[in-house]
């Protein structure tokens, strides 16, 4: 089931137990009145539950396409990011079929169309809409640009009330990253992450999300794998900020011990400044209120702030056959991105939000071919890993115990050289630092299944 469903069907409920605990409060205060006759009531329609846009536009970036599965998510996206703020209260949106189906990839600067089944839900006070969206897809030739700077937003990490959680802006032609990770503590809450700019401004958007749900670090491998698979194809939307009118990035709502997280990349290719926010707003209401402040409270944890990737997330090694191997141990207390203001206590511990690229140059001076490992070792507790070496895209499972985990093998030919890159990024709820290396000795071919004597145990949420 989508986010997007599973927003819908939440708010439904919502609101369905809120009407039926004020009927009953209704009820109990007229039980004592004397019985009045009933006014006649004027017949007439109810207004629509929202209203359904006959187009949309859609401003796509993959190269050398872009997948169906990520066209799908922002086809989906972008008509709840225009059909939510029509909503009368209580309604919600559904998406059905997209035609044609199944969606093709969209190749590097050309065009396609799809339409769209849109039915909105209504409940008493307001008429169900139904009708058909015609979505254009337009692919833009945009590439990526690599932020230098990195908002986390992490603090607090579980939420008792409403306001902005955090603020950053974003310059013309200075890509930015915010990565944000969030649960819900005692009422359902919203949270979105919206750009707004006092000026027009384009912005292309490289972006990962995941949850709501109460397994943390399925949220957090979620939001990681995601995010450097789009990375590597720039897999990304242009949208178009206009002065005085929040634009949703991402919206979610969120119940008792639930998380969200997310990455997204902004870069303002034309006007701007943007801010970039993260909200938390009672649910069912707009974050527009909330924007101006006041701030919700830190936690104590200190994890929030603005830290420079420039100088950060960078590591060349050298393995040679024969030698000593390499060993990169990341994740940990030291070294970690710096906060660019010396003023904040904030930090980034476990280096949430890096995009770290390893480069291993690797030599076989011998006349025997050999066969090496890259491997990953956890020193920290349980975590589970995304890596992308050599444009390959690999998982590696839970992984609890202090052991060597095999991630990918290569046979290097007598008196070969080479080199090899990695790119990977922690998991948000995983536990660091991480050991990832090179070695000649076999590792563990696979990490062990979730709830075995030296796997994971199925996460508990620390907040129920």
């Amino acid at each position: 089931m989508s986010e997007l469903m599973q927003c819908s069907r939440r708010y439904a409920a919502i609101v369905a137990v809120t009407a039926f605990a004020s009927l009953i409060g209704s009820a109990a205060a007229r039980a004592t009145e004397p019985v009045q006759p009933l006014a006649p009531i004027a017949a007439g329609p109810l207004p629509a539950a929202g209203s359904i846009p006959a187009t949309l536009t859609l401003d796509i970036t993959g190269s050398p396409f872009a997948e169906p599965a990520f066209l799908d998510e922002k086809i989906r996206a972008a008509l709840d990011r225009a059909i939510r703020p029509t909503l009368r209260p209580g309604a919600s949106p559904t998406f059905g079929p997209i035609n044609p189906w199944p969606l093709i990839p969209l190749a590097m600067g050309t065009r396609a169309a799809v339409s769209v089944s849109v039915s909105i839900v209504g409940n008493e006070t307001s008429a169900p809409v139904t009708g058909v969206t015609l979505v254009v897809l337009n692919s833009a030739p945009t590439s990526h640009a690599d932020p230098g700077l990195l908002y986390l937003s992490d603090d607090p990490e579980y939420l008792l009330s409403e306001g902005i959680i955090y603020r950053g802006d974003v310059a013309l032609a200075r890509a930015a990253r915010l990565y944000y990770y969030h649960s819900d503590i005692g009422v359902p809450r919203d949270l979105d992450v919206v750009l707004t700019a006092n000026v027009a401004a384009r912005v292309h958007l490289v972006d990962s999300a995941a949850g709501p749900d109460p397994d943390v670090m399925s949220v957090g491998h979620a939001v990681s794998r995601d995010y450097l698979h789009y990375r590597q194809n720039n897999e990304g939307t242009i949208v178009d900020i206009v002065p005085g009118r929040p634009f949703v990035v991402r919206h979610a709502l969120l119940i008792q011990g639930e998380v969200v997280a997310g990455v997204v990349d902004a870069t303002v290719v034309a006007g701007g400044p943007v801010s970039i926010s993260v909200v938390a707003s009672p649910a069912g209401a707009k974050p527009d209120a909330y924007l101006a402040g006041p701030r919700v409270a830190f936690d104590g944890h200190h994890r929030h702030g603005t830290f420079d990737l420039a100088s950060y997330g960078t590591i060349d090694t050298t393995y040679a056959v024969g030698a000593p191997p390499p060993i990169v141990r990341y994740g940990g207390r030291i070294p970690t991105p710096a906060n660019v203001d010396p003023h904040d206590d904030g930090h980034d511990f476990g280096d949430y939000g890096v995009a770290r690229r390893m480069t291993f140059a690797l030599h076989n001076p011998t006349d025997a071919s050999q066969l090496v490992y890259f491997y990953e070792k956890p020193l920290g507790g349980p975590v589970r890993s995304t890596f992308v070496i050599d444009g390959q895209l690999k998982e590696v499972g839970c992984a609890r115990l202090s052991q060597a985990y095999g991630v990918m093998a290569y046979s290097l030919p007598p008196h070969s050289n080479g080199a090899s890159t990695i790119v990977t990024m922690t998991d948000g709820g995983s536990f660091y630092p991480l050991e990832f290396g090179i070695t000649e000795t076999p590792p563990l071919p696979t990490t062990p299944p979730v709830g075995s004597a030296d796997g994971c145990s199925p996460v508990v949420p620390s907040s129920l």
